[in-house]
């Protein structure tokens, strides 16, 4: 395979991973990914419904997709026990080694755990403060060393994020409590959308989360952590 086409594949110009990500052992519970969504809705004038076309079979699929806010976090201690109060579990701790590759439409993302198994994540979703649709597509590997080897050659390193996470699930939606390396300490939201749900509706939930979690409108931040860092940010 020429790697221009290879390239075009894992950008998601040809097809999308589709297999819903694999569950995270907890220390008080086990956390599972949930099912791959199907969504009928657009979001404003930024995002629009796309639909993906297998090149073999010309299926349409439709990428699943989450209503996301994302937030600096002065005091991640107090952050944490409302999640714990609202979740009623302490969470869920993973570690993550993302490796980011050039891609000419969206992001494509390796996230390695760090215990010989990972996921290839595509997605894409506007640079803007506030809740913003994210849609996205997962495939999971049990080899993410190699797998990691294989992207840089063909398509070349952008960056790469270190993180510590801890997962909470609240309702329909996931919250992240996550401490970056070069970065410091933040916040995630990612309410996972619904057939039913319109996407002011997941807009709602976010931001009525975002309210019960303390977390302030000043501290909402744009773009992904691998922006930030490619940015020079760090947070004192």
């Amino acid at each position: 395979m020429r790697l221009p086409r290879l390239s075009a594949l894992l950008c998601g110009q040809f097809g999308a991973f589709s297999r819903p990500p694999p569950g995270v052992v907890s220390r008080s519970q086990t956390a599972t990914a949930p099912p791959r969504r199907r969504r009928r809705e657009s979001f404003a004038a930024k995002s629009s419904e796309v639909t993906r076309t297998h090149s073999s079979n010309r299926d349409s699929r439709v990428m699943p997709s989450n209503v996301e806010i994302k937030a600096r976090v002065s005091d991640p201690a107090r952050f944490g026990e409302k999640a714990a109060e609202l979740s009623q579990s302490e969470g869920t701790i993973i570690r993550q080694h993302d490796t980011f590759f050039n891609c000419s439409q969206g992001r494509l993302k390796l996230r390695d755990f760090m215990n010989e198994s990972g996921q290839l994540i595509f997605y894409e979703r506007p640079d803007t403060d506030g809740p913003k649709l994210s849609r996205y597509s997962i495939s999971p590997t049990n080899d993410p060393t190699s797998l990691k080897t294989v992207l840089s050659d063909a398509l070349g390193v952008k960056g790469q994020v270190r993180k510590e996470r801890r997962l909470f699930l609240i309702g329909q939606t996931r919250v992240h409590l996550d401490t970056v390396e070069g970065l410091g300490d933040y916040m995630e939201l990612e309410v996972v959308m619904r057939p039913e749900q319109t996407v002011e509706e997941g807009q709602k939930v976010a931001e009525e989360l975002m309210e019960k979690l303390g977390v302030s409108k000043e501290s909402l931040v744009t773009g992904a952590y691998m922006d930030l860092i490619l940015k020079g940010h760090k947070e004192t």
